[in-house]
């Protein structure tokens, strides 16, 4: 389900700021994927990508209710932002590399909705399908689905697609929120979570609310 932002007010200074967020995107492109304790990109989820490139990765900058302090640092226009709006609850760049497709899955939860601020995106065929609405990105506009439905993403262009990706509470409630995290947290069974850290460590990191910087 595709929504309209025109109902979330709250989510306009992201476009309205979008020039700011995409040049401190241009400058950590081309930061290679190194220890997590630092300002990194990381692959994301190889069972669900078809590619014959990079492939999906991520910069993350907040990932349910977890800051990733050396990746807000390096970007402090988005990571300021992103703090202003304290519901929300994950935050990461997301780089779709050329000639990729993110096979269908649903998200971890029907309690969020997703947004994508597009930053980069190429000409051609590039879209986003949730359930029977396929949908183009457009550079500086945010498009807000609900994941929790089945949805998959392809780039069959030569060229990378990079959105601005987070989660909000659509309440904007910051308790409700910290209940989310929790939750989230605590019930997961997602493999590729549990085979970054037991479950123990993400809910030791989410009561202090950062990453440690020695991984």
């Amino acid at each position: 389900m595709i929504y309209n932002t025109t109902s979330f007010p709250v989510l306009k200074i992201f476009e309205d700021n979008v020039s700011s967020i995409r040049e401190e995107l241009v400058a950590i492109m081309n930061k290679p994927m190194i220890a997590p304790h630092q300002s990194t990109w990381m692959q994301e989820r190889p069972d669900l990508v078809k590619t014959v490139q990079k492939g999906w990765k991520s910069y993350t900058f907040r990932f349910f209710g977890i800051n990733h302090m050396p990746n807000m640092d390096s970007c402090p226009i988005t990571a300021e932002l992103i703090k202003s709006i304290p519901s929300i609850v994950t935050a990461e760049f997301s780089l779709l590399s050329a000639n990729t497709h993110i096979l269908p899955h649903t998200g971890f939860t029907n309690e969020v909705l997703r947004a994508h601020l597009g930053l980069i995106i190429p000409e051609g065929d590039v879209q986003l399908r949730v359930e029977n609405e396929t949908v183009n990105w457009e550079e500086g506009k945010i498009l807000l689905f609900d994941d929790s439905k089945e949805h998959e993403t392809w780039n069959r262009t030569n060229e990378d697609r990079v959105v601005l990706m987070f989660d909000i509470v659509p309440s904007f409630n910051i308790e409700e929120a910290k209940k989310v995290n929790k939750r989230i947290l605590e019930r997961t069974n997602d493999s590729f979570i549990h085979s970054l850290a037991p479950r123990e460590k993400w809910l030791e990191w989410l009561d202090k609310g950062e990453f440690p910087l020695d991984i």
